[in-house]
């Protein structure tokens, strides 16, 4: 599962101009793009968290 956010996040940098404009289209409003933003983001770090500590739970 996590080599699966891996590639994710890898395919997220290397599409990111696309992606912004994606973005930028759906929410003209630059705050609350920047909001969406930091909510995939915390979400993302939130999963691999929780992964981290179901590991080390063992």
């Amino acid at each position: 599962m996590s080599h699966i956010l891996i590639v994710i996040a890898v395919i997220a940098f290397l599409f990111r101009k696309p992606l912004g404009r994606i973005l930028s289209r759906q929410f003209p409003d630059r705050a609350k793009r920047h909001r969406v933003v930091g909510t995939v983001i915390v979400a993302f770090l939130l999963v691999i968290g929780v992964r981290l500590l179901a590991l080390l739970w063992k």
